[in-house]
């Protein structure tokens, strides 16, 4: 309880905690990448959580993580944020990645201040899923003692379609949310040209990723009107055969696309091209030998990946391995939209939201 409550101190309060924060690298191959630390004031040999950022242009200085690691450090842990440049880049290159995580893992499991028996290793988002993959190889599952999977996604073609049209389903009951475009953004800046078809559609392509980019430097919701004169003046530089393409997946904030079985269909299409690209990005091959402790969360109104995606992977790997899956309205990794919670709400999605914390922070 007490790590939970210096936690919550650290979150509530950035700065209460007494912590150092120290810049470093690790080594990737002949490589060596930045990587930032942090840990509480003290000599004390104490667990270590590598922390992965998802698909970012800020990386491992967003806000938003770099206040998380702060708090996972506050609760007495050593905590490494590995900088992983092709997801800064926006690119997703999971054959990297996880060579990437490999490195990083046996990085802080080497430092003479971590437990080498208590390493956890959390993924958010796109790295969530990806921590699981790199999990199934023996070389990383020998070094960690648990995971932490917050918003992954267990099928493509479903966090394809929802990127695309904000629709999905479990278990036979559907939902429709505002998605993000943001996530068909990056979708699209990906694989757009290994859509038979499309393989000359490279300069939407471009247009696409420096859109997804610009989110990322000016850090608003990518919904918001702020990127309209950033798309008029990316649509200009367009041939007029290109530009219908792009307002399918960029329009105007004020006209968003209807053609929603177009959307559907052109998803279902770049998720195969991505499959064909990279077939890493599918993670069920992997999932059943995952042989370490995993804790998965996800927010109920997540607008880049849907929620019901969290619990498919966390039905996919073996049951003795799951600790526990929870969704929560209180975290969305890309924010809501007019929700509010009734008082009685708050107070249930509270506890609910700090159980999962207590499970994470005590997970390995």
């Amino acid at each position: 309880m007490r790590s939970l409550i210096r936690f919550l101190h650290e979150y509530s309060r950035p700065g209460a905690v007494p912590l150092t924060t120290h810049e470093t690298t690790y080594g990737r191959a002949d490589r060596r990448l930045p990587a930032t630390l942090y840990r509480p004031a003290g000599k004390a040999v104490l667990p270590g959580w590598v922390v992965l950022h998802g698909l970012t242009a800020t990386g491992r200085s967003h806000p938003s993580l770099v206040r998380f690691a702060r708090s996972v450090a506050a609760a007495g842990n050593v905590v490494m944020v590995p900088e992983i440049p092709e997801w800064r880049n926006l690119r997703v290159a999971p054959a990297v990645t996880h060579e990437t995580i490999r490195a990083a893992v046996r990085e802080l499991h080497d430092r003479s201040d971590t437990d080498p028996d208590r390493i956890g290793l959390f993924g958010f988002s796109f790295g969530a899923t990806q921590a699981l993959i790199a999990a199934a190889d023996p070389h990383v599952q020998g070094l960690i003692a648990g995971i932490a999977a917050w918003g992954g996604y267990a099928d493509l073609h479903r966090l394809f379609v929802f990127g695309m049209s904000g629709q999905h389903e479990l278990d036979g009951r559907e939902w429709k949310l505002d998605h993000d475009p943001y996530g068909a953004w990056v979708m699209a800046g990906n694989y757009l040209t290994g859509i038979p078809g499309h393989e000359n559609d490279g300069a939407v392509a471009t247009a696409l990723h420096e859109l997804a980019l610009e989110a990322g430097r000016v850090r608003a919701y990518a919904w918001e009107s702020v990127y309209d004169p950033y798309k008029v003046m990316l649509r200009s530089r367009l041939e007029p055969g290109q530009r219908e393409l792009f307002d399918l997946l960029a329009p105007p904030s004020d006209r968003p696309p209807r053609d929603v079985e177009r959307l559907r269909g052109l998803a279902h299409e770049l998720a195969d091209a991505a499959l064909r690209v990279d077939p890493l990005l599918d993670p069920s091959p992997f999932l059943d030998a995952v042989g370490v402790r995993i804790v998965f969360a996800h927010g109920r109104d997540d607008r880049l990946v849907p929620f019901s995606e969290t619990v498919r992977l966390s039905r996919a790997v073996p049951a003795e391995f799951r600790v526990s899956c929870s969704i929560t309205s209180l975290f969305d990794h890309s924010g809501r939209r007019n929700r509010q919670l009734r008082p009685g709400g708050v107070v249930i999605e509270g506890a609910r939201f700090v159980h999962v914390l207590h499970r994470i922070l005590h997970l390995i």
